[in-house]
């Protein structure tokens, strides 16, 4: 919630587009960002920060996320924590992340030595 009153005030936000486009020169615009907007400054923040992400990943918002699950899951995090963290609504939908955690930890391919 702070984070939310300190950006509301500094971008002068009173109506409209709460996330809105900042321009280059810091400038806060009257409109929205758009549909890639989060993954476009992720893609760049990494860049800046000179992450790699192996060819056979993507790096995403929604990956964030799912990796969140996946590695609060493997840590032992229960139910209800991860979805206060990421605020899933639905405990079905946040339990997709938790078998696809499953398949890292007890595939059968483990037993090949694969």
């Amino acid at each position: 919630m702070r984070a939310l009153e300190e950006w509301l005030e500094a971008s002068a936000c009173r109506y409209g587009p709460v996330f809105r486009k900042v321009d280059r020169w810091g400038t806060v615009e009257h409109r929205r960002l758009g549909a890639d907007a989060v993954r476009d400054i992720l893609l760049r923040r990494a860049a800046q920060a000179k992450l790699t992400v192996h060819g056979s990943e993507r790096l995403s918002p929604h990956g964030l996320r799912a990796g969140f699950v996946t590695e609060a899951y493997l840590a032992g995090a229960r139910d209800e924590q991860v979805m206060d963290h990421t605020r899933h609504r639905d405990l079905k939908t946040m339990r997709g992340y938790v078998r696809r955690a499953k398949l890292v930890t007890d595939s059968a391919v483990k037993l090949l030595d694969l």
